[in-house]
Order: structure tokens, then C-alpha cells, then sequence
């Protein structure tokens, strides 16, 4: 007879936001319609793997053969077959798929061919998604980088702090669109901060 851990069912995902996220027009939001719209990331496997300097070349080849998608560039994003891959750091990426993808199985696949490790992040961390007219705007009231969109284009990545809280931009296509990637612990209080400084342009909690 089966013990009782192989009968327990996984824990429910639970959204950081769901006690403050109220969907629809909030602000001033005038007769063009919200400056900002905001989505927060659901159903997300995310992966943080690491791996030794001399296994670059290696884990490149593996990432390309198991999962479709190329090894990015310092401070770039690449994406194949629904794997969003974001360079962390020397040695270091961060993996995202939808739920569903066997995204944990594939990456340890890997990591048992090149030797590298990797950790579940999907519990840990939050992402949401700012885009509209005056995304921009917002994120620029708390964050130094230049997110000029001659310069911070699509599938740029940096690493950088958003109102005092440790964040990454990952520059999705299209006009204005960022996904905003934090520690689920801050998730909140760094919501509080965009939508405070949102309301000016009036926002969308889609």
C-alpha cells in the first residue's frame, strides 16, 4: 500500500498578489484608456541554474540539443520553443517555461551531462509584466538604467534595483513591454510602489 507522502498532492501556487490585486481601471485614467497596464506571471516553471566556467561551451551545446534554445549573451534574454533563458551572471542563467513544459526534468537532464546544478525557483520568485504608452514612465521613477527603447530594446536583461528592491528588466517585443522579475517576499510591497506612482497615468490590473 502506498505511504501517505506518495498520496499528498503538490501544494497550490499561490500569487504574492492575490490578497491586493483587484482587476480593472484604477487612477486617472482618462479617454484613451490606461497608461499602464500590469499582468502578473502565472503558471511559470522558473530555474536558476549554475556551472562551472570550463562547461560553458558544453552547457550551450546541451541547452541548444535539449531544450531548443541558445545560451544568451551577457546581459541578453534568448527564447525557442517556449523557454525564456536570461543570462544571470558569469556561470550563471535563469530558465522559464509554463507549467506543464517538464521544464525541471529537461534542465536536469542537462545538468546531469554538464555537471551543473540547479534550483526551483518557481515558489520563490514573482514576475509581472508592465507594458502600455507610459510604461516607460513608471519605471523610470524608480529605477536609474536608461530604458530608452534605442537602447533597452527586446531581449535586453539588467539586473538593477526598481524602488529599492533588487529586480530584473527582461525587454519583452513590443511598444513599452518589461517583464519585471523580484523575490516573491517584496513582491508586494513593490506593487504598492508602481501602482502609487502609476496612478497619475491611470493603470490596468489585467
Amino acid at each position: 500500500m502506498p505511504d501517505d507522502q506518495t498520496q499528498r498532492t503538490p501544494p497550490v501556487r499561490r500569487s504574492p498578489l492575490a490578497s491586493v490585486w483587484i482587476p480593472g481601471d484604477h487612477g486617472r485614467t482618462g479617454s484613451g484608456g490606461p497608461g499602464v497596464t500590469l499582468h502578473q506571471g502565472r503558471d511559470l516553471s522558473i530555474l536558476r541554474l549554475q556551472y562551472a566556467a570550463a562547461e560553458a561551451a558544453k552547457m550551450a551545446a546541451y541547452l541548444s540539443e535539449k531544450l531548443g534554445v541558445a545560451s544568451p549573451a551577457p546581459n541578453r534574454a534568448a527564447e525557442a520553443d517556449g523557454v525564456r533563458v536570461l543570462w544571470g551572471g558569469p556561470k550563471h542563467l535563469t530558465l522559464i517555461a509554463p507549467d506543464g513544459t517538464k521544464l525541471l526534468d529537461r534542465v536536469a537532464d542537462v545538468t546531469e551531462r554538464t555537471g551543473g546544478t540547479f534550483v526551483d525557483q518557481s515558489h520563490g520568485h514573482a514576475i509581472l509584466r508592465i507594458a502600455g504608452p507610459r510604461a516607460r514612465d513608471l519605471l523610470s521613477k524608480g529605477t536609474g538604467i536608461d530604458l530608452h527603447p534605442d537602447i533597452f530594446v527586446a531581449d535586453h536583461v539588467a539586473h538593477t534595483a526598481l524602488f529599492h528592491h533588487t529586480v530584473t528588466f527582461d525587454r519583452r517585443e513590443g511598444p513599452s513591454t518589461y517583464d519585471v522579475h523580484m523575490m516573491r517576499g517584496f513582491a508586494q510591497d513593490l506593487f504598492e510602489h508602481l501602482t502609487a506612482h502609476a496612478a497619475e497615468y491611470g493603470y490596468r490590473l489585467a
